[in-house]
């Protein structure tokens, strides 16, 4: 029986300090300087580390790294930690993550291209008189409405120069090296 209280005394803390993690993101502001992708995620991972017990749990805690545009991650953490992140120098601010319906921007998409029947310019309404354009378009069959562009990987097999024939002569350009890319890098 003394077995049972003590785990539960022991447990409780526990799971209540379980129960109050969330995920948040940590905001640095613009990036300082040309900085390689992993020195900026060790850079991220040393801020965790100074408020978790062990570099274990600092890179477990750690879901992202915002590499590009913004500086800053998302980690598990606790509201205490939180506020030790938020108090530190360096940090502009630290929030939790919240998740947002998206909801649509614009008014007036659909008739700009088109989709509404009786809607859009002269030259549309000429068109539709032939066929509509949205059963032209198969109402949205296999069409690509939006692309995510995540950046250049140099490694990709995309930029392999691997069957290709010598650089032609009349090419004028040059190979440019950047942070963590050297010539070496460059295809032919």
């Amino acid at each position: 029986m003394r077995f049972c209280v003590f785990f539960l005394l022991f447990l409780l803390p526990l799971l209540a300090s379980c129960a109050e993690r969330k995920v948040y993101i940590v905001y640095f502001g613009e990036h300082s300087g040309q900085k390689a992708l992993h020195e900026i995620e060790d850079y991220h991972h040393s801020y965790l580390l100074s408020v978790k017990a062990s570099e274990e749990e600092a890179r477990d805690s750690l879901l992202y790294s915002y590499k590009h545009s913004i500086n800053g991650f998302a980690a598990v953490l606790s509201p205490h930690e939180a506020t030790k992140l938020s108090e530190m120098d360096e940090v502009v601010s630290v929030f939790p993550s919240q998740r947002k319906k998206h909801t649509l921007h614009t008014t007036r998409s659909w008739e700009f291209v088109g989709l509404e029947k009786g809607l859009g310019g002269e030259q549309l309404k000429k068109q539709k008189k032939t066929r509509n354009l949205l059963e032209k378009a198969r109402y949205g069959d296999q069409i690509i409405v939006g692309m995510v562009d995540n950046g250049v990987w140099p490694e990709s097999k995309s930029f392999s120069d691997e069957g290709m024939g010598p650089i032609p002569k009349s090419w004028k350009g040059i190979c440019q090296t950047g942070v963590a890319f050297n010539s070496s890098h460059c295809n032919r």
